[in-house]
């Protein structure tokens, strides 16, 4: 390991993945994938690339991962698509799950898969893997309020899975220095607890822990140190982390699909953008677009009017699953509120939009139609009212 410490590439993870409970334990090149599919994810909504996204709904992300770009060092030579097999079908079965006991004995359960479907068809595209992931999980799989940052290099270096999913949870950690957590807690992150493994302390520190941390350990100069104790008769781990190197520990600021959309502009962030083109994508099933271009455009109009005149009750998701039924039975012949833009020379105004709000809210329409001509109610986002009838 010879790189510069400043040129080393990061993987960025947010911390509820980190420290989650899985069904099962990981091999270290399932983990590996597992955060090259997540990158992709963490790229789409920090608007990096939506190159590797080919759909995006409210039920789920589809994406691709290249083959070709895959760390070549974590596969046996001469064998790398046995093992991107036995990989996928690892990640294939692999969940998150919740299991809770309530006063009465009684269990309640929540198991989420993460990857319900994974594709390699080589006769149809032999440079990608498709991977879909249900909207449960890649709604949280955003880096939204807190992550850690992960040393590519390293993962490439760690011997096994439990290795990596270790330094994932201690890095996790890191911000803290200290902290506790209980033995079985570590097995269930671990995914240890539900497969029965290591349930006596004394094995699962000599066959996982403490080889987990020498691993780690032996690269601290690149990131972290480890240290930890557990004393004879307690059910907790007290674990001490060292950090080497710095992490930013700034927030990311991810897009939104309820992010407003710039009546000026009229550009939609790069996830609503994709979002638009997914619901079309499945509407062509049902109905014929003849001009996709300039139904983009209606739907803009439409989304950029709800925008204003819901502001904060304003529901993407919600006005396109609208929109979206009538392009499939053919109803959405002309934009609801195209015909409503600014063209005028009058301007919004703050105060006449505050007023025509007030009374929008009272359900008072007649009046304001009475009180304000209807260029100013365009120029102030009010121009449905103009309308009685309404598509929403």
């Amino acid at each position: 390991m010879k790189d510069d410490i400043e040129e080393r590439e990061l993987r960025v993870l947010n911390r509820n993945f980190s420290m989650a409970e899985y069904s099962e334990s990981w091999t270290k090149l399932e983990r590996y994938l597992f955060i090259e599919i997540y990158n992709v994810i963490k790229d789409f909504y920090l608007s990096k690339s939506s190159e590797n996204i080919k759909t995006f709904s409210s039920e789920n992300i589809l994406l691709t991962l290249s083959i070709n770009d895959l760390d070549n060092s974590l596969f046996k030579k001469k064998n790398k698509q046995r093992d991107l097999l036995t990989a996928a079908e690892g990640l294939s079965e692999k969940r998150i799950s919740l299991v809770t006991i309530d006063d009465d004995g009684q269990y309640g359960f929540d198991f989420i898969s993460i990857f319900p479907r994974i594709t390699y068809n080589p006769s149809k595209d032999k440079q990608n893997m498709y991977v879909k992931i249900p909207n449960e999980i890649y709604e949280q799989m955003v880096p939204i309020k807190s992550y850690c940052q992960l040393d590519l290099k390293l993962l490439s270096e760690f011997g096994s899975g439990n290795t990596i999913r270790l330094y994932e949870i201690f890095k996790s950690y890191a911000f803290k220095k200290t902290f506790d957590m209980g033995f079985n807690e570590l097995r269930k992150q671990l995914g240890f607890f539900y497969e029965g493994n290591y349930q006596e302390w004394k094995h699962f520190n000599a066959k996982v822990l403490k080889p987990a941390v020498k691993e780690i350990n032996s690269h601290k100069q690149y990131d972290i140190e480890v240290f930890y104790e557990k004393r004879r008769g307690l059910d907790k781990i007290s674990f001490t982390i060292k950090t080497h190197r710095a992490q930013d520990l700034s927030k990311i600021q991810v897009l939104n699909l309820n992010e407003s959309i710039d009546e000026i502009l009229r550009k939609p962030n790069l996830i609503q953008q994709k979002y638009i083109e997914t619901v079309l994508f499945f509407c062509k099933k049902y109905s014929s677009i003849s001009n996709e271009k300039e139904l983009i455009e209606w739907i803009i109009s439409d989304l950029i009017n709800q925008q204003a005149k819901l502001e904060a009750k304003f529901n993407f998701k919600h006005s396109m699953n609208a929109i979206s039924k009538q392009v499939r039975i053919g109803s959405y012949t002309q934009p609801y509120s195209h015909k409503y833009l600014v063209i005028d020379s009058i301007t919004f105004d703050p105060i006449i939009y505050e007023e025509i709000k007030k009374l929008d809210r009272e359900g008072l329409h007649d009046v304001i139609k009475d009180q304000y001509s209807s260029e100013q109610i365009r120029a102030n986002h009010f121009g449905f009212i103009l309308n009685s009838k309404n598509l929403y």
